[in-house]
């Protein structure tokens, strides 16, 4: 028989070890959050052009969320712009939906970009020290010929999706269908944006890409241009494809990858097993590595190019 004295010792050790383990998560959860925020590199304090502000939206997939709102500079009374969704990668993702949503403002400097795309010639230093000469070239000579007009920039708090296990799964295409039914919806109802699909457009880098991509090709009816930069496909390209309408309507759709990115073989079978099932898009791969240094030059000016040129009907430079 047990005495009451070793089953207490028992018990007690049981709660010790709980406690430990407990503490453990507590400890490795901040140490993630931690990381997060510290792997963020100064910002570089470049002027921006866009006005900002932020919403505050009761009720997301993930509870009460954010979004930064980003507006280009006025022209002329009663004028639209094309409306593009943009999301973050994982690090805003470990950061709360407040940091998240501003993310590709405060960490990635959205507004620098645009600043640098309105500033006549292109300046190679928009690039941070990565592009090469022909593509420098070509876009410097496209602005030269027409001039970026930019468009409204929405940046919600992207959730964490890349498990794969069916609970995240289900978050991404919940997300989407939040996205659709209440951030787009607003958005066209409170904002000065063109209100056609063909005018509205979602993008991502990494996590942001592989969410773009699920939301885009899964939501043809409400966005007509798709993006995705460095996306984070690595065994996910039935994700992506999977849930994709049988008969959707035409998208103009765009992979980036970048020549020392891990990821990019990955973005390659995705191209892969797109061309297999006769979906139309194109992939290009520029210079930069997966760091914020490419979200703050190479990668946001391509995001911003692309889109005010696709949601316009444009074709590209």
């Amino acid at each position: 028989m047990t005495s009451p004295l070793a089953a207490g010792g028992r018990a007690r050790g049981a709660l010790l070890r709980a406690s430990r383990v407990a503490l453990a998560g507590a400890v490795l959860a901040a140490l993630v959050r931690f990381v997060a925020v510290a792997q963020v590199p100064p910002a570089t304090r470049r002027p921006s052009t866009l006005t900002e502000r932020l919403w505050n939206l009761p009720a997301s997939p993930v509870g009460p969320t954010h979004a930064a709102v980003l507006l280009p500079p006025q022209r002329e009374p009663g004028a639209r712009w094309p409306l593009l969704i943009a999301l973050h990668g994982w690090g805003e993702s470990n950061r709360g939906t407040e940091a998240g949503a501003w993310g590709w403002s405060r960490d990635y400097e959205l507004g620098a970009t645009d600043a640098e795309l309105r500033h006549t010639p292109l300046r190679r230093s928009a690039f941070l020290g990565f592009v090469a000469t022909s593509r420098f070239d070509r876009l410097r000579r496209d602005l030269a010929r027409r001039a970026y007009r930019g468009v409204v920039v929405v940046t919600p708090y992207t959730p964490d999706t890349l498990d794969g296990d069916a609970g995240t799964v289900d978050l991404a295409a919940a997300y989407g269908d939040w996205i659709v039914n209440t951030l787009v919806r607003r958005a066209r109802a409170e904002l000065p944006v063109l209100r056609d699909r063909a005018s509205t457009g979602v993008d991502g880098v990494s996590l942001g890409g592989l969410t773009a991509l699920e939301v885009g090709l899964r939501h043809p009816e409400t966005f007509g241009v798709v993006g995705a930069l460095q996306p984070a496909v690595h065994r996910r390209v039935e994700r992506v494809l999977g849930r994709r309408p049988a008969s959707p309507p035409p998208q103009r759709i765009r992979l980036v990858a970048t020549r020392s990115d891990g990821l990019t073989r990955h973005v390659v079978a995705l191209h892969d097993a797109m061309l297999a099932r006769g979906v139309a898009h194109e992939l290009r791969i520029v210079e930069g590595p997966h760091d914020y240094v490419f979200n703050r030059g190479a990668g946001g000016l391509e995001m911003l190019l692309f889109h005010d040129r696709a949601l316009r009907g444009m074709p590209a430079e």
